[in-house]
């Protein structure tokens, strides 16, 4: 997977070096090549990670008629038959990519083609006929898309910081800034000033000669919801096959592939497909590595059960002690992240198989929001609650006395009806911030759920919060965290839950197929039952990978002295430094303190790249400057 960057100049003459700066900005994504275009007043950049044909054939921007060019970022795991459908259709190929079978598949369905496509992506297609730019995301929103929208510039990028290019700098948002993370993201909002994201399953069009923008939907998964069996047994075998389909799609690459064990429920099932395709597929995959990397923390508690399985599939693994990250590596982490939560253990995983020379990793991300979080469990069981209260307002209606009396016992109710529960998707607008920070007033109005209430009324609860929680921003806060995480290091994560047929399946099945007997993900517990040590089988909380703990010691204390007496923080029209420093000194509210202290750092932490990047046109990127 790679970077990508659009701009469209409104008001000035073409300035090539604001691409040029961009690509800089996003080589973590893309080390392998970088390329532009222009086209009137149009730019388009990307910088490459080589992952399927590493040849120069599959190098981009990208076109095969000179009418249409694309930018891409992802994959499409089933472009091998997209392909073949295709040349039955005349159409010739000139790489072994996947970028060029997207190309030709939105010339020959043209928006109707995402619909086909069963991978992860934001991507921009330029048509250079009728003077417009396709930008689209895909349906579960891993591959970020961020837009930039002022008076002097239109522009896209994978991330916010090459957004920096544009005119040297980057303000924070004062309506957005302290919101919840959750709620930014359930209204595809940012904390930066003039910058959103593309909604998951939308494109953007965008007419270069007025700049008319319109933003249309594609994707619509409560119309493509499975049928699923009314067995339990049914559905561990039919969600084990889909998941073991998903992974040998995701094992097709041209380079180097692992991963990694956490010891928990999800990283193991898909360590497990991986022994099991490579010896039922017979993969003859060389560059195929089955020693996975377990990181061990201080909150590690399932390091045994990830060597235990290593051992019982006869694979060596690679334990990596992880040692807290200083205070002093904030700045880069968080810039680097794109978020002020220490996901330092998630940065440090992927830094090790980047060593390793893997750029393709498997991992188990995304089971929890379809087969449901333990701390979920309440919401899954409205539905139970609300059958309770209907059947109870309707024996009272038509039932005899003794059997009404029955019903009373028999689930503990009194004389009063209880009332059903009804569905209702609101924002957490809880601000803990006023005594900090000069703000204004942030509107939660335009909800990514907004879309889908109406539809929403014909399912139950269960499905509807699942929904909310997989489809409409919370989700896609965490999924761009991994991004970004494993990106950072040059390293392509592949999620086989997230899937389209396997997440829809996991929308679409019933609590009762998640929560079974005690425990949770029962479905997924079930179908590895035989592959499973028995204290993973019957494992009663989440491992994953932790959230690395502050602890306030000399380092981190100096570190938010030093950055609230800063010139630029004290004297922002932002921060409230008379409150924030006297609440230090008496260390007061310390959590809030060094949450600014990170936004402030994150965006030093932009900075402080855009002054180190090269901004020199090398001749590879000469070659690369095509204009009509």
């Amino acid at each position: 997977m790679c970077g990508i960057n659009g701009i469209i100049f409104k008001t000035s003459k073409i300035d090539v070096s604001k691409i040029i700066k961009m690509n800089a900005l996003l080589d973590h994504r893309g080390p392998d090549d970088r390329g532009f275009i222009n086209h009137k007043n149009l730019l388009l950049g990307h910088t490459r990670l080589s992952i399927i044909d590493t040849s120069n054939l599959g190098s981009q921007p990208m076109s095969v008629d000179g009418r249409y060019w694309i930018i891409y970022n992802g994959e499409i795991y089933n472009y091998k038959t997209l392909r073949e459908e295709l040349i039955l259709k005349k159409y010739k190929f000139y790489s072994n990519s996947d970028t060029e079978v997207v190309l030709n598949a939105y010339k020959e369905w043209g928006v109707d083609s995402f619909q086909k496509f069963n991978g992860e992506w934001s991507f921009a297609i330029l048509d250079k006929k009728n003077n417009e730019v396709i930008i689209c995301r895909d349906g579960i929103g891993y591959k970020p898309c961020y837009i930039f929208d002022n008076n002097n510039f239109f522009a896209f990028s994978s991330e916010i910081k090459a957004f920096y290019a544009l005119e040297n700098t980057i303000e924070f948002d004062n309506n957005n800034l302290g919101i919840n993370f959750s709620t930014l993201n359930n209204c595809s909002k940012t904390i930066f000033k003039n910058v959103t994201q593309l909604t998951q399953g939308r494109y953007l069009k965008v007419k270069l000669n007025d700049l008319e923008k319109e933003i249309l939907r594609w994707d619509y998964p409560l119309k493509n919801l499975p049928k699923i069996n009314s067995g339990f047994r049914e559905n561990v075998h039919d969600y084990f096959n889909l998941l073991y389909e998903s992974t040998k799609l995701r094992l097709n690459s041209d380079v180097k592939t692992g991963t990694s064990l956490s010891g928990g429920l999800d990283s193991s099932a898909i360590f497990s497909l991986m022994n099991l395709i490579q010896k039922k597929e017979k993969l003859a995959k060389s560059d195929l590595d089955l020693t996975p990397i377990i990181m061990d923390y201080e909150e590690m508690k399932t390091k045994d059960e990830a060597v235990q399985l290593s051992k019982k599939f006869k694979r060596n693994y690679q334990i990596v002690n992880f040692k807290k990250m200083t205070a002093d590596k904030t700045m880069d982490l968080v810039s680097s992240l794109e978020v002020v939560e220490e996901y330092f253990i998630q940065f440090e995983l992927y830094k090790k198989q980047k060593e390793k020379g893997i750029k393709v990793s498997l991992d188990g991300h995304g089971a929890d929001e379809f087969l449901g979080y333990p701390q979920w469990i309440p919401e899954l069981s409205v539905d139970i609650y609300n059958s309770i209260a209907n059947n109870f307002k309707t024996i009272n209606k038509f039932g005899k006395t003794q059997n009404i009396n029955k019903f009373k016992r028999l689930f503990g109710l009194g004389e009063q009806e209880i009332a059903p529960i009804s569905f209702k998707a609101t924002p957490d607008l809880n601000f803990g911030f006023r005594n900090y920070l000069h703000i204004g007033d942030f509107d939660g109005s335009n909800q990514i759920i907004n879309d889908d209430l109406e539809d929403l009324e014909n399912f139950p609860y269960e499905l509807c919060f699942t929904y909310l929680m997989s489809y409409c921003g919370w989700f896609q806060f965490f999924l761009n965290k991994w991004d970004r995480a494993s990106m950072s290091n040059s390293v392509e994560v592949r999620m086989p839950f997230l899937d389209n047929n396997v997440r829809l399946f996991g929308l679409a099945l019933s609590s009762s197929n998640k929560i079974k007997k005690g425990f949770t993900k029962s479905v997924l517990r079930e179908a590895f039952k035989d592959y499973f040590p028995n204290t993973m089988y019957t494992q009663q909380f989440k491992q994953g990978l932790n959230i690395q703990n502050v602890n306030y010691d000399e380092n981190t204390m100096k570190l938010i002295s030093e950055t609230i007496n800063e010139t630029e923080f004290r004297e922002s029209n932002i921060f409230n430094f008379k409150n924030i420093n006297h609440d230090f000194i008496n260390k007061q509210n310390l959590d809030k303190i060094w949450l600014l202290c990170k936004y402030f750092l994150m965006k030093k932490g932009f900075k402080k790249k855009y002054d180190s990047i090269n901004i020199n046109l090398n001749a590879k990127e000469k070659n690369n400057l095509l204009q009509y």
